[in-house]
């Protein structure tokens, strides 16, 4: 005998995408418990000897060697490569030269100021020469 309640009837259980997600779940959880036992059976003095094989510690600030110039640089050998709020990279014939306010650079003396101008454009005012781009 069959009895009727007029409301829909729906089946009971879980879903396909869920059955899905919830396996995944399992074989990601079991995939990260067998790596993490992994790591954890590894002796600990393998991690010391890479730590001590690491490359050596590079003393702050590093030091730079000093270029001499075979002549003695003139205002006129600079050419300005960019300025960029209170700093200016320029050019010589053989080195580029990054300059900030108090820098100091033969032919230009001490840097006093450093004046962006428009397109790229500006000027380096030194105690010895002005150097103007446009």
């Amino acid at each position: 005998m069959k009895v009727e309640t007029g409301e829909p009837t729906t089946k009971r259980g879980l879903s396909r995408k869920v059955k899905i997600l919830a396996g995944c779940a399992t074989m990601f959880a079991i995939v990260s418990g067998a790596g993490g036992a992994y790591l954890l059976t590894q002796s600990p003095a393998h991690a010391v000897e890479t730590v001590e094989a690491g490359p050596p510690a590079i003393p702050v600030p590093m030091p730079v060697e000093l270029v001499a110039s075979a002549a003695q640089l003139q205002a006129s050998d600079y050419q300005i490569v960019s300025i960029f709020r209170n700093e200016a990279i320029v050019a010589t014939r053989d080195n580029l030269v990054r300059l900030k306010i108090g820098s100091s650079a033969p032919g230009i003396g001490t840097v006093t100021a450093i004046q962006a101008g428009d397109n790229g454009g500006g000027a380096i005012v030194g105690t010895d020469a002005t150097l103007k781009s446009l």
